[in-house]
């Protein structure tokens, strides 16, 4: 209750202020009389003392000095009962008490100072009971309300009849979502004042604050939300800070909010859920290509859109199997961080992964990147964080193909001091590298054997090179001549005498195609020598 109400009442119409007139709108919760000259040393935010003005007689009790001191304990007023010791306070008290904006009020001189004080307690017990019945009517209208389902507007424009402030709503993002009907401002205005001017960490913004625009006083308050990513903040109006009532009325609108926003969380994770389901059976082949284009064209995205397929995953040294903690802490960091650039990614989980479909417009390079700086200052310093992400991009029809060559890129992640690995598409030579060197030896020997017996090691070497050079420049002779520097009738002879050591045909696609197999084999071997 604020002193200038209760002076308002009729059983105070007696009381006369002196001086601190503005400060008026204190807030007071309970009455004390000065009995001695140590009050000062049990003050109480909130109370107002009486005094018959005896104590002041006294020189060891300065008035100034208390008044500085009750001040100081933001207390409500000081009460002085008229004409008895002190008929007249001195001017230097009159002049501290309205520079500190302090009241002093003069009591009636008929009353006895125990009267008075149980008329002031009387009135404020009945307002503090009127207002816990108000307190107590808003929570249940509220209550009843989120019942209904009702949307954030609606809930907004209750909450602001009730508690008699303006009231917005904003995402993750300090972005205003939603506003009571009576903001005087707009919403794209209020989120360009808070994103970009008031320079707020929002992101780590976990108590109240508040910030002047223009003319009003902005309090944000953060909801609670089962992800703290994910949280979003409510913002008054001009909210009293010294207002009990006012701050009691504003955790029930609180309260109701955070009801609403953890039901928005559950809501998006079971869209998420859903998303994930839905690409998963685009991999594995479940869904008809019409069905997934007609999918993606409800989910406003155009079925030729090409994108490259990125996975994300956290490793640690210890742990083969992450707790779930950890891994939903990547995933509503990845979502957070998406949408506070908008970029034009989606993102959807596959067992302890989280895959990343990357418009082909975005750089892919540059998005992963700064999203791992984002997230790995965060985890725990055992964990790493990881990401792949495909060479080709292609429509969702063929995301296997992409989430193939991802899923590739990120396994040499592993192992790379690089937290960020591009697939690389694999070149003939590469592919031969890959093929275990007993078979590749037995498979030589089967093909080529025929080139040993009757033959020196040195015309050995020259027939294996004819026949490398041979494939080398597409059996273009004069090319494998010049490149041998011997004549082309040489590289004929060579070619013939191939044929007959080996019993085949070049001209045979089938034996070429295996004979051609053999020889990279064989050349791979030399230069792995």
């Amino acid at each position: 209750m604020r002193l200038q109400t209760l002076l308002q009442t009729p059983a105070m119409q007696q009381m006369r202020v002196v001086a601190g007139e503005r400060g008026l709108k204190r807030e007071i919760n309970n009455i004390g009389m000065i009995e001695s000259p140590d009050i000062a040393d049990f003050l109480k935010a909130h109370q107002f003392l009486i005094t018959n003005g005896y104590p002041f007689i006294n020189t060891t009790t300065n008035p100034t000095a208390l008044i500085e001191a009750m001040n100081q304990a933001n207390c409500a007023g000081l009460g002085f009962k008229d004409r008895r010791y002190v008929d007249h306070l001195p001017s230097d008290v009159i002049d501290l008490a309205n520079e500190l904006d302090f009241p002093i009020i003069v009591t009636p001189a008929d009353e006895l100072i125990s009267e008075t004080m149980r008329n002031m307690l009387t009135i404020i017990l009945n307002s503090q009971t009127d207002e816990l019945s108000h307190i107590v009517q808003v929570n249940q209208t509220l209550a009843d309300l989120l019942i209904k389902d009702p949307t954030d507007t609606t809930v907004l424009n209750k909450c602001t009849e009730l508690i008699g402030h303006p009231l917005f709503l904003m995402d993750s993002h300090f972005r205003v979502v939603s506003a009571s009907q009576n903001l005087p401002m707009t919403r794209s205005a209020l989120t360009d004042f808070l994103r970009n001017q008031t320079k707020i960490d929002y992101f780590n913004l976990h108590t109240r604050t508040t910030v002047a625009y223009n003319h009003d006083q902005l309090t944000i308050i953060p909801l609670f939300s089962a992800y703290k990513e994910n949280k979003a903040f409510v913002g008054v109006l001009n909210l009293d800070p010294q207002n009990s009532t006012d701050q009691m009325l504003a955790q029930v609108v609180l309260n109701s909010l955070s009801f609403v926003n953890s039901r928005v969380d559950m809501l998006n994770e079971s869209a998420f859920r859903n998303q994930s389901g839905f690409y998963l059976n685009v991999m594995d082949g479940g869904i008809s290509n019409d069905l997934v284009n007609k999918t993606l064209k409800s989910r406003g995205i155009e079925p030729t859109t090409k994108f490259h397929c990125a996975t994300i995953l956290v490793t640690t040294h210890h742990q083969t199997l992450l707790s779930n903690h950890l891994l939903e802490q990547v995933q509503q960091l990845t979502l957070w961080f998406i949408k506070e650039y908008q970029a034009d990614v989606i993102a959807f989980s596959l067992k302890q992964q989280l895959v990343l479909l990357i418009n082909d417009d975005q750089d892919a390079q540059h998005f992963l990147a700064a999203l791992v700086n984002f997230i790995q200052p965060k985890l725990d310093k055992q964990a790493r964080l990881i990401a792949g992400y495909s060479y080709s991009t292609l429509p969702l029809t063929e995301l296997a193909t992409i989430y193939n060559e991802a899923a590739e890129a990120l396994a040499l992640s592993k192992n790379s001091p690089h937290a960020i690995t591009i697939y690389r598409p694999k070149y003939v030579k590469e592919l031969i590298s890959l093929i275990p060197s007993n078979e590749a030896k037995s498979f030589v020997e089967r093909v080529l054997g025929g080139l040993v017996g009757g033959v020196s090691a040195n015309e050995q070497l020259n027939l294996l090179n004819t026949l490398y050079g041979y494939f080398y420049y597409h059996q273009n002779i004069a090319e494998v001549a010049g490149h041998l520097s011997i004549h082309r009738n040489t590289v004929i002879y060579r070619l013939k005498k191939i044929e007959k050591m080996l019993r085949l045909n070049l001209d045979d696609p089938e034996q070429t195609q295996t004979l051609e197999m053999a020889v990279l084999l064989w050349h791979n071997r030399q230069i792995q020598k």
